[in-house]
């Protein structure tokens, strides 16, 4: 008996070493109107570890390039620069949103609509890949603007 639950037990920890430290929620890609050629996804990273990881690279076939950006604010003027990385911080979340850090589709291959699922791969600097199933949802202007300020 003994042995049994020394098995299960030695069992379960092998499971729980392959389960990831990295949570992605809240994820979401932008729906497009017909012949759009650009989107954008949204998501929040939650690093359960005690050590920094970095977003490196997403992956899809939806469409031509796929690039991390960020906004930034140059002369007055909001624009978006693409990124190599982004930071996770150890036992922290970052959080992809609109005015923010977030996912470029350059190039769509098809129009986004709401109500598909679209999988996405992302990619860390410590080797992990997590593959995400991604709602394409209509974004309203009211939607995208709470949780800014307003002048």
């Amino acid at each position: 008996m003994k042995r049994l639950i020394l098995l299960i037990c030695t069992l379960l920890l092998s499971i729980n070493s392959f389960a990831s430290e990295l949570d992605i929620s809240e994820q979401h890609i932008r729906a497009t109107p017909p012949h759009a050629k650009n989107s954008a996804a949204f998501f929040t990273i939650t690093n359960n570890t005690n050590k920094n990881v970095n977003l490196v690279a997403v992956q899809s076939d939806i469409a031509e390039q796929i690039q991390i950006h960020t906004n930034i604010n140059e002369d007055g003027l909001m624009k978006m620069r693409q990124v190599d990385t982004i930071m996770i911080k150890a036992n922290s979340s970052t959080s992809l949103q609109p005015g923010g850090y977030h996912v470029m589709f350059l190039g769509l291959k098809n129009d986004l609509i709401e109500g598909q699922s679209i999988k996405l791969t992302l990619y860390f600097d410590n080797g992990e890949q997590i593959k995400v199933n991604t709602p394409v949802q209509r974004i309203n202007a009211s939607h995208e603007m709470s949780g800014k300020k307003h002048h």
